[in-house]
């Protein structure tokens, strides 16, 4: 019986990895990964050498999934390593866990770095209970159309976006969510990270002031619980 690893990278400062992460790289002969030269620049950081690295994405995920587990069926030990943070939170590789629980073979996670649970952590409002949503569809009518069906929810809303799209989705949030608060980190454990809370209006005017060009960086937004009023209040309580 092989293992596969789902090794979580660090998602900004190459520091925030865990020994028993590197420990891990070293051991395995291949890994599979997002971008490989994202991850041989961590592996060059820390002088892990002589590792075969393979490309795993959306687009290849089938193919690799047979791959893996040829290679585990060999007697391999394998790792997938995504380019930041803990594999398979909005990364490919759904298929291949469900192939390792219908396998011989057995499925360890190296837990680490999220920007999930970092965002979540530095958030100022309530998020003992949050949904996760992902990246909101590109497309205009089908993002609204999501964010009109968290119109009623009552706990705190992650969303990872893209900074070319943020400012419109602000804008959304402003139109169909506008009694929530906003909290949003950028670039988060990197050299510039930034935070930024207040109405998604007030957060939206700060990024257009400090960045009148083009926003750089990754983001993480939270979109606060539904206010509390005497209209949604449950009498039982």
């Amino acid at each position: 019986m092989s293992i596969l690893y789902l090794v979580a990278s660090p998602i900004g400062n190459l520091e925030d990895i865990s020994f028993r992460a590197l420990k891990t790289l070293e051991s395995v002969p291949v890994i599979f990964c997002e971008d490989t030269r994202v991850s041989q620049k961590l592996l060059n950081h820390y002088q892990i050498k002589d590792k075969r690295l393979i490309s795993f994405n959306q687009e290849n995920e089938r193919k690799r999934e047979r791959e893996i587990l040829a290679l585990l069926d060999e007697g391999n030990d394998l790792a997938i390593l995504s380019d930041a943070g803990t594999p398979l939170i909005s990364d490919p590789g759904a298929s291949i866990v469900k192939a390792i629980y219908q396998s011989a073979h057995q499925l360890i996670s190296i837990p680490g770095a999220s920007a999930l649970t970092v965002a979540l952590s530095l958030c100022p409002f309530d998020t003992s209970r949050f949904t996760y949503e992902g990246f909101l569809p590109h497309g205009p009518k089908q993002r609204r159309r999501i964010l009109k069906k968290l119109i009623n929810e009552e706990r705190a809303i992650v969303i990872f976006e893209s900074p070319h799209r943020i400012i419109k989705t602000l804008i959304d949030i402003e139109n169909i969510l506008p009694e929530r608060e906003i909290f949003l980190a950028r670039e988060l454990s990197k050299k510039f990270e930034s935070k930024y809370y207040g109405s998604a209006h007030t957060v939206r005017e700060r990024l257009i002031e400090e960045f009148p060009k083009d926003i750089l960086g990754e983001i993480v937004l939270l979109i606060g619980p539904k206010p509390c009023t005497e209209g949604n209040i449950d009498p039982t309580d």
